[in-house]
């Protein structure tokens, strides 16, 4: 029998849905964090359940082929990344085949293995065009920090390689105006201090810099606007005023302090502008892919865009669309899709503000849908309203491979699986995009 705090040595046979290694012994699973397939490892039991156990690694006696050193000396210290200890070919052969069982085992899709295609990557590293990074402190000094994994507890990064280069720069920056001036740092045990969290997001080299602090006031802020200008040539500076105590990040109250205040965008025609709190992938060469095989599958047909956010795919798809219908139920993305419309002289785009069940039976004549749903994959209403009114085409795109493949078996009444083309929108962390299509029957 295992018992927690129990030492043993254990042969990896699998890797889990969060790329943790697995093993069995005596018909138990036991997950053990950072292993690989094929590996001997002697473990510590630092979780005990009845079906399943975790183990921590103590020594990797016999290692795999494609462990690799990873590149973040932080790496299995902070929760950011997943992966990095894996050879990244093998690290896209894993999500290939996350895709793949999910379809087949959750899905229920006969060939699921046929009809996946290899993950297209783009880059490994230095991929993020946005960043949130909580601020700590010790005896000595206060710094910009990452969440250990499963914590609240906060250590000190000098870099983040998952992020664009440009954010060591902004670490350091903002690391030295934190040591060089009066304005506390927010305690989350005493709920006392000012500083919360430093969010900055960065494209066509225009960079928006947001301060969370837990007050109406951030003391010298013009020292920061100082350090930042021999570095940055367009730049825009802001408050965000949060004083509750939770897991939120950003609040919807802002000041803005110096420079711009939005970003500017330009894409295959398209032009629009996003601020700091509007979505956006955090890969942009990834999500233009993806964006770009999208608008392929559409020629000169009526199509509804569901969940559509803010309006860039919606005025993508307008260049090879007939008619395009955005649904979207969150009021400032929707006024943001208006703007877009309106900037761009979308004559053949119509924005719709509420819920993709109630609106979707409302559009007459369409013939293909695209979902794009948030995480948790679209609910029943969404899938009885798509059964109902029957589309000839349903183009997916999914950042859960176990909610679309959910999805797709409600679906499969009516449509086929064509293919599924998995993307990696976050290299060295356990998540991959998945882009599908299904055709009627």
């Amino acid at each position: 029998m295992i018992n927690k705090n129990m030492d043993l040595t254990v042969e990896i046979i699998d890797l889990g849905i969060n790329g943790e290694g697995i093993a069995k012994v005596d018909g138990a699973v036991i997950f053990v964090p950072f292993a690989l397939i094929n590996e001997t490892v002697k473990i510590h039991i630092i979780y005990a359940k009845s079906k399943f156990y975790v183990g921590k690694i103590l020594e990797i006696i016999k290692p795999s082929p494609f462990r690799v050193i990873p590149l973040c000396p932080h790496f299995s210290k902070c929760g950011g990344c997943d992966l990095q200890h894996l050879n990244y070919e093998q690290t896209l052969n894993f999500k290939t085949n996350l895709v793949k069982n999910a379809l087949k085992n959750i899905g229920k899709i006969e060939n699921a293995e046929n009809k996946v295609l290899p993950c297209i990557s783009k880059n490994s590293y230095y991929y993020r065009n946005k960043f949130s990074f909580p601020i700590g402190f010790d005896n000595a000094h206060s710094f910009v920090g990452m969440y250990k994994e499963n914590s609240h507890t906060i250590i000190e990064i000098e870099n983040c390689y998952i992020q664009q280069k440009w954010a060591k720069v902004l670490i350091e920056i903002f690391n030295q105006f934190l040591n060089s001036n009066s304005n506390s740092v927010y305690d989350e045990q005493t709920k006392k201090g000012l500083i919360k969290h430093l969010v900055c997001r960065m494209e066509n080299n225009q960079l928006l810099v947001c301060v969370v602090i837990n007050g109406d006031k951030l003391n010298n802020y013009e020292l920061l606007i100082k350090l930042l200008k021999p570095l940055f040539q367009n730049f825009g500076l802001m408050l965000n005023i949060n004083t509750l105590n939770n897991n939120v990040i950003l609040s919807n109250k802002y000041k803005h302090l110096y420079g711009i205040n939005t970003i500017k965008m330009e894409e295959n025609g398209l032009n629009y502008e996003i601020s700091l709190n509007s979505f956006m992938q955090v890969n942009s060469e990834i999500s233009k892919e993806i964006y770009n095989q999208v608008v392929n599958l559409v020629n000169n047909e009526i199509v509804v865009n569901a969940f559509s956010g803010a309006g860039v795919l919606s005025g993508l798809l307008c260049k090879t669309a007939k008619h395009v219908y955005g649904i979207e139920i969150v009021e400032s993305s929707h006024l943001n899709a208006e703007n877009l419309k309106q900037k761009n002289n979308l004559t053949n785009l119509t924005n719709i503000l509420g819920d993709v069940s109630k609106e979707l039976k409302n559009i007459k004549n369409f013939s293909t849908i695209v979902l794009d749903p948030p995480r948790k994959g679209c609910d029943a209403g969404v899938i009885n309203t798509i059964l109902n009114v029957d589309p000839e085409k349903i183009i997916y795109v999914s950042c859960n491979p176990a909610t679309l493949s959910r999805d797709v078996n409600l679906l499969k009444e009516k449509y086929e699986l064509i293919w599924a083309q998995p993307f990696d929108m976050f290299p060295q962390t356990r998540h991959v995009e998945t882009l599908a299509l299904l055709q009627k029957k």
